[in-house]
Parts: C-alpha cells; structure tokens; sequence
C-alpha cells in the first residue's frame, strides 16, 4: 500500500458520487490524502440505492445497466474489490417484447464490425428485412466518421438517422428505444454526436465491448461502501452531512469551502464533482463571467428519470430486463433474477421499470404513474393480467442527467480549469460520453491524473 505523504495538503473532492469516489480513489492509490464531502448523510449522488421499507427489498434510485465498453467503471470496480458484485452477459444480447408481435431477441454474431451489427439485426423480428439491411448504413457511417463526430452536435438523432435513410420503423423499434436509454433525451431533441460515440464504442469495437453488465447488489452496495473503505485506510476521509455552499478565491484560486452549518476549509487542491446546478450555486457570479470554463453553467438543462418499482405475488417473467416497444415504458429488469434470487415455487417478484426522458412522467402524481405502469405491464405481460401489484413505489431522479440537446457538447467544461488548483468532474463535464457511470468514472480519474502530474 502506498504510503500517504503528510507534508502535503489533502486535496478536497466535493462530491461522494461516482466522480467523486473515483477521483479519491485514485488519488489514495497515489499517496495523496483525499478529503471527500458529501452533502447528504451518505454516499452515490445520483446512483445509489436504500431499502424499502415494507419489502425489505434494495431498491435503486434508478436502475444502470452498464457494458463491457465501460472499461474505466470496471478499472475502478476492480480495483476497490467490487468485480465480484457485478455480473456480465455469457453473450451481448437484448430482449424486445411488442404488444402483439411477441418476443424479439438482439444478439450479434462473432463477425467484424460492422457486420455483426448487421448479423444481429438480421434476427431481429421486430423490423423487416428492408430496415435490417438499410441499417448497415448507419455501420458503415460509424466507420467512416471514425472519431470525428464533433459536427453531429447540430444536428438531432433524428435528423441523422433520418438521413442516414433509416425508417421510421427501425427507429422506432431499434434506434430509439437504444438511443433514449443511453442519451436521457428523445431522438428529436439529442445530438447525434453523442449517440454516435455509444454506438461506435458498443458496436464496432471488441465483441465483449457489447456485452451488459449489470449490479447483482444494490447501487450503494456495489461502490460506495468499498470506495470509502479504500480511502479512509490510505488516510483519507469521507465526511459527511457536509454541503459546500460557497467557494470562495484569492485571485486564480480557490481559497476556502463554506459548509451550509457553518463549518470552512481552507484549500489546498480540489476537485469539484458536484451536479453542475450545485457547482453554478457555489460558484461566486464573478467567477462564473470571468472564466470560459463555466460558460455553460447557465445553458445546462437537466433531463430527468423516473423508476417504478412493482411487486406481483406470482412471478409474470422470467426475462432478467427487456425491452417493451412503442410502450409508455421502456425497460423492465427483474430484480430477483438479476440478483440471483428467483424461485421456481413463486413469487413474490420485483420489477423495476424505466422511464427516461421523463419531462412529462415526472411530475405526474404516484396514483397516475403506478396505474399506468400496471397496465403496461398488462399489456406485454399475460400472467399480470390474473393479479395486481402487492405493492409499489415510485423513484423521481428530477436532475438524472444533464439534458444532451443540441449544441450542448461544445460548452461541457473540460476537466482542468483555468483556475490555478481547481478541476471538474462529473458526468456533465466534456468526457467525450454520454451522461453515464462510465463518463462519471472517467470524468474523476482524469481529474486525480492531472492533479497529480501537476
């Protein structure tokens, strides 16, 4: 283990999600003591999880489903000792149920990309044989871009797919349902640049890069608890209850934290991996209009996520997630197969469902929500039909992600600043991904990288 040097400062890290846990982690592997605040009384931020109370069960704020791309999560997994936690397809598939057309699988061959993107569309029965052909379009588009997709940040998912001559079927039943669970954000309002980097990174690189991976455990059981371990045993610390209401500068630095009880910290190093409505909060108006690096503080929009959570005494699937087609909602994961707890005698069995995008659902009452989600359910699912829920409960995440409308990529603020000892992590910062763990991740380790190499 890396011996902590106490001649030098700690560096702060605002934030206890996964940019933050990230950026600490790294910097406790390096010898550099790591002060994290969090401002609520535990750990996630924005991907965590906590028991409900008449079930007993985990729930998640929202439910993640990760991929074999992921390379910087499953780095940092590893290395706090949580791999084993996780679990990862034998072979990349997906499942799609429609109303009436049934069951539909997604499963590339081991073929070279593009073509097993083709392979896979090939078996797909939700869409005919003209779209699965046309769809090598959008292949071969991916290769010829290769990583020059700045100019797709005009222009809406839409507008590319559409004129890529993908029909209005294919998106609907295949490009959508991917680009709505990966952006946030619906294809008419997305910049295509960044769903063009998702494809690119699952399709057309190695054949694990396509596979799920998913949390058999709870969010918060998955990372925080090891993360937190991992600092605090190299000598760094994870407070608490400890929300920073103002930074305060000395010229190009930030000088001190001011906590919402009262309580500050004089600064040596930090990181900021705060949601960028609270960095605009804490940041002095001043130093928001003199520096670049915050101009889009002002211009980010947050696209929200809701997650209901139903119980049905007699299990109705034995899928462990699927997609449900022009649906209200989009994925339905079965938690108990997923964590490996599912009984062949019965139930009862928890589903988690997935709405995203969610401007609309998230401000419809609970009543309206659970109604509509049963009925959903109904629809895809016959054995739903003979019972209802035994119980249920709603998850609203109002500030899930930053909202990837267009032209927004080019004001994500890069993670060194152009103040002296301060950087910028978080999954809205310019990581080159979408707003996912993985842009989390990667957004806290680069932060640590250059912190270090200073």
């Amino acid at each position: 283990m890396t011996r902590i040097d106490a001649s030098e400062p700690p560096v702060f890290v605002i934030g206890g999600g996964f940019a933050g846990l990230a950026a600490a982690v790294d910097l406790a592997e390096a010898g550099r003591r790591a002060i994290v605040l969090e401002r609520r009384s535990f750990l996630g931020g924005r991907a965590y999880s906590f028991t409900d109370r008449t079930t007993g069960d985990t729930i998640d704020n929202g439910q993640h489903l990760m991929m074999g791309c992921y390379h910087r999560t499953l780095d940092f997994l590893r290395k706090i000792g949580s791999l084993d936690r996780i679990k990862f397809q034998a072979d990349p598939q997906v499942d799609f149920l429609h109303e009436t057309e049934g069951h539909a699988r997604f499963k590339c061959p081991p073929w070279p990309a593009p073509l097993h993107l083709l392979g896979g569309l090939m078996r797909l029965d939700s869409i005919g044989w003209r779209e699965r052909l046309g769809a090598l379009r959008v292949g071969l588009e991916l290769k010829r871009l290769k990583g020059a997709r700045a100019g797709l940040a005009d222009v809406t998912v839409r507008q590319w797919l559409s004129s890529l001559g993908q029909s209005d079927l294919i998106q609907r039943r295949f490009w959508d349902v991917m680009a709505l669970a990966t952006l946030n954000e619906s294809p008419e309002v997305a910049s295509a640049d960044m769903f063009a980097e998702v494809l690119h990174r699952a399709f057309l690189n190695a054949k694990q890069d396509s596979t799920m991976v998913i949390s058999r455990v709870g969010l918060s059981e998955l990372y925080t608890e090891n993360a937190a371990r991992f600092i605090e045993a190299r000598g760094g610390e994870i407070r608490l209850n400890a929300e920073v209401q103002r930074i305060d500068f000395a010229g190009p630095r930030a000088s001190r934290l001011l906590l919402r009880d009262g309580r500050a910290f004089e600064v040596g190093e930090l990181i900021c991996a705060m949601p960028f409505s609270a960095l605009r909060r804490a940041l002095p108006a001043e130093i928001i209009a003199a520096h670049e690096c915050f101009r889009g503080l002002d211009a980010f929009t947050s696209a929200p996520i809701v997650s209901l959570n139903l119980w049905y005494r007699e299990p109705i699937t034995d899928l462990e997630f699927v997609g449900l087609l022009e649906a209200e909602i989009e994925w339905v994961f079965n938690k108990n197969a997923i964590a490996g707890t599912a009984r062949d005698g019965g139930g009862p069995q928890h589903l988690a469902l997935v709405v995203s995008g969610a401007h609309h659902a998230a401000g419809r009452p609970n009543p309206q929500l659970i109604d509509a989600a049963v009925r959903e359910i109904e629809r895809f699912f016959p054995k739903a039909r003979s019972q209802r829920p035994i119980h249920a409960h709603v998850v609203r995440e109002h500030e899930a992600t930053i909202s990837h409308s267009v032209g927004i990529a080019r004001l994500r603020p890069a993670h060194r600043t152009s103040l002296e000892n301060l950087y910028l992590a978080g999954d809205w910062t310019a990581t080159g991904l979408p707003a996912t763990i993985e842009g989390a991740v990667l957004s806290g380790q680069e932060c640590a990288r250059l912190l270090l190499e200073r």
